[in-house]
């Protein structure tokens, strides 16, 4: 879901007490005292703090930075993305996997090995628990609408969970296995669904991933330590500590000195800071990201009534042509970034030319809002009535990229006629306005999954959780099913063309850039492959360079192998 500030030099002397306080001054972690090789500690500047460890409450980027390292799916797909049947996966906590002879069902058998980390088996208890908390209303979970096409879990014995399905679809085995991470059933079995965000396991979890959790301690960080028995291998590194900071600025003085290793995501504006430095670089991760500005079509606060000003499609055709998202780009995202114009990201479109975006075009912008009745008024705002062309457009305090972007398109819009107000929010009130529908309009940026399937959250009628700008239409539901239900690849081809071109037309939203993830990274550690998966993907094969540890890094644990 979604996501910084420059800074003279810092006390960095202060700084590395105070990390030394929170990491040594703490009671010795699990195997602290256990003779070996070290790996090394690895200190991350997260932006942004999470609200929750548990996979199924866990939605954005930097919570799921954190969970995806301390659990397991049952399998794990490739970087390539391929979610068509089970080609590419490879096994996590399931050690197999056979089909049925009519493809309506799937047998997982369970690695015998895997163990939570307090030492119990994973067993497919486990399994059938995750999938209830998941698709349970009272939990909440923003994936739960893709999971529609899993109609049970059924568990013949300890060691096999079997997921049947509501129809044959390419993408089955992935809905079985991408979109849940396995949670401990002896653990969250008595705990009410609607409880368990309060409950300790959400900010002390329990998982089966190759590095566990020691402490989240009130200065802002999370601990991880290698889970050195863990049935996959221990992680090249000992330990991980996330250092989590609301801007970019302090997190970058940090990395500069060397008291931090790795620091994401980054602004563009970071680049020159990275470029100049000595110690670190840049490292950019592909992704199926884009960042837009969603228009709710509804009245402030209701379901049903439509919006008294976005509620029009003129009006919001107007505002996109208005919207001079070329230069937004190249002012606020420089090089990391390139004009979206849809809602399918360029990667994910067979012909990522092929659409009919929305000109910029002032002139048509203001025929168009005269055409839906707003006169230009003495004071420059148009009025339908007594009622002024006004928009609150809010913006989370955390993200300047997004600040800069409120700005220039109040700038632009100022010039067809429209009032906007922008509204800096903390996040927390800004999620809570927009989960109810009490705002305008509202700068976000989602990162769809693989397969698509990330459409019926955002873009599909009734999908409360992530369609904050109430978007319906039927047509779009119907090519969406279509398109991830067929086989036939010309034709999924074509629905991906005809629901992008369908979407744009009625303009739920302006599609500003489709960007990457920049992350800050210290010469000292090695990180591998930029994945499409996330940063953390294969955070358990990070490094540090041999002849470049520091005394935090002599932990103790036994090497890995």
């Amino acid at each position: 879901m979604a996501r910084r500030s420059r800074l003279k030099s810092g006390s960095v002397r202060l700084l590395a007490l105070a990390f030394a306080a929170a990491c040594g001054g703490e009671s010795a972690p699990p195997d602290a005292n256990v003779q070996g090789a070290t790996g090394g500690t690895v200190l991350i500047g997260l932006i942004g703090e999470p609200k929750t460890l548990l996979p199924p409450l866990s939605a954005s980027e930097h919570e799921q930075a954190v969970m995806e390292v301390l659990h397991d799916r049952l399998a794990e797909i490739a970087p390539s993305l391929d979610v068509e049947n089970d080609r590419g996966f490879t096994p996590r906590l399931a050690s197999s996997w056979t089909w049925a002879s009519d493809s309506m069902s799937i047998r997982f058998t369970l690695d015998a090995r895997a163990r939570w980390h307090d030492g119990r088996p994973v067993t497919s208890d486990d399994v059938a628990l995750t999938y209830a908390l998941y698709t349970n209303p009272e939990v909440g979970s923003y994936v739960a609408n893709l999971l529609g096409n899993i109609d049970s879990v059924t568990t013949p014995d300890a060691a096999t969970a079997t997921f049947w399905f509501r129809r044959r679809t390419p993408q089955q085995f992935y809905d079985a296995v991408h979109h849940m991470f396995i949670v401990p059933a002896h653990l969250l079995r008595d705990i009410e669904p609607a409880e368990l965000a309060t409950s300790p396991l959400s900010r002390a979890p329990i998982g089966t991933g190759r590095f566990r959790f020691v402490r989240w301690s009130t200065d802002g960080r999370i601990e991880l330590i290698a889970d050195t028995a863990n049935f996959r291998g221990r992680p090249t590194l000992d330990r991980v500590v996330y250092e989590l900071f609301q801007q970019t600025g302090p997190a970058l003085v940090r990395l500069a000195s060397g008291e931090t290793d790795f620091v994401a995501p980054l602004l563009a504006q970071s680049l020159p800071d990275v470029a100049a430095s000595s110690t670190a670089r840049l490292v950019r991760y592909p992704s199926l990201r884009y960042q837009l500005l969603t228009f709710n079509l509804r009245r402030q606060g209701s379901d049903r009534d439509p919006h008294p000003v976005l509620g029009d499609v003129r009006v919001r055709r107007a505002l996109s042509m208005a919207a001079n998202t070329e230069r937004i780009v190249r002012a606020v995202y420089d090089t990391i970034g390139r004009v979206a114009l849809g809602p399918i990201p360029s990667k994910a479109r067979p012909a990522p030319d092929s659409l009919r975006a929305m000109p910029f075009d002032t002139l048509a912008a203001q025929a168009l809002l005269d055409s839906a009745g707003w006169q230009p008024g003495p004071d420059g705002v148009r009025r339908r009535g007594n009622e002024r062309l006004r928009i609150e457009l809010l913006v989370p305090s955390t993200s300047e990229s997004r600040q800069r972007i409120a700005v220039l398109l109040q700038d632009q819009w100022r010039a067809i006629g429209a009032e906007v107000t922008v509204q800096v929010s903390e996040v927390e009130a800004l999620v809570d306005r927009i989960s109810n529908g009490r705002f305008d309009a509202v700068t976000n940026g989602w990162t769809l999954s693989p397969g698509l399937v990330g459409l019926r959250q955002v873009w599909r009628t009734n999908a409360v959780e992530s369609n904050y700008g109430r978007y319906a239409n039927a047509t779009v539901d119907a090519m969406v099913d279509s398109l991830l239900d067929t086989f036939d690849a010309a034709q999924r081809a074509d629905l991906i063309r005809r629901v992008a071109q369908a979407v744009v037309d009625d303009a739920p939203a302006i599609w500003l850039v489709e960007d990457e993830v920049l992350a800050g990274v210290h010469n000292r550690l090695e990180v591998g492959t930029p994945s499409p998966l996330g940063w953390w993907s294969d955070l358990a094969s990070w490094s540090v360079k041999p002849g470049q540890q520091l005394p935090r890094d002599q932990l103790g644990l036994p090497p890995a192998r």
